[in-house]
């Protein structure tokens, strides 16, 4: 849904001059004035609609998934070396890789549950990205119990977006068919996968979040 120096001198010398220059001109002040209107109705712009971070309501799950990524395993110092089509390259820990290609390996598998439970369409769809647990609308016992409960080398997790799209003057695009609680329900609390790499097994238990959400065009 995802999200920016200057010579400050020269910006504002020429900026009181464009200002002296500009003053008496009619079409510069309607431009202000239509600017600051805009900017007003989109501060004000409001539909209605709690933006909320929901675990999944239902059973957990596991399932193992074997690796599509190409890498080089670095067993000296236990790190992964990913070579770019750019001709770059990056090396990261092996924990870190592993829970990273777990949150999308789960984020596909989150999205045949979607279409299996003929929840998918227009507004609603599946992806992975950071979610720390104190985003999580939970109870305090809840979140010390995932806490226990999850593992994982990065605060990634996969991800169910219920989106609102509004047009530029707050009219309204496109909204899901299907509730939010209804995909709250159906999906997992938490997704327990093991990738099969070929120099050891990596096993991470995810949280499954389900995204409320409204974006509006700029």
């Amino acid at each position: 849904m995802i999200r920016r120096a200057f010579l400050a001198g020269v910006v504002s010398s020429i900026s009181l001059a464009s200002t002296g220059c500009l003053s008496g001109s009619p079409s510069s002040s309607t431009e202000g004035t239509e600017q600051e209107q805009k900017k007003e109705q989109k501060d004000e712009f409001e539909p209605g609609i709690e933006q909320v971070m929901r675990l999944g309501g239902a059973s957990g799950i596991s399932f193992e998934e074997d690796p599509e990524w190409e890498y080089e395993y670095l067993e000296g110092s236990d790190r992964v070396r990913i070579q770019y089509d750019s001709g770059g390259s990056s090396t990261t820990a092996f924990g870190k890789f592993g829970t990273l290609r777990a949150a999308d390996h789960c984020s596909d598998r989150l999205q045949r549950i979607l279409e299996d439970n003929s929840l998918a369409g227009t507004g609603i769809s599946a992806g992975w990205g950071r979610v720390e647990l104190t985003e999580i609308d939970s109870s305090t016992n809840e979140t010390v119990t995932l806490r226990k409960e999850i593992t994982r080398d990065a605060p990634m997790a996969p991800k169910v977006y219920h989106s609102h799209h509004y047009a530029r003057d707050g009219s309204p695009i496109s909204e899901p068919a299907v509730p939010f609680e209804d995909i709250v329900e159906t999906v997992p609390k938490l997704m327990e996968i093991t990738i099969l790499f070929p120099e050891k097994r990596y096993t991470a238990v995810l949280p499954v979040v389900c995204t409320k959400e409204w974006y509006k065009d700029e």
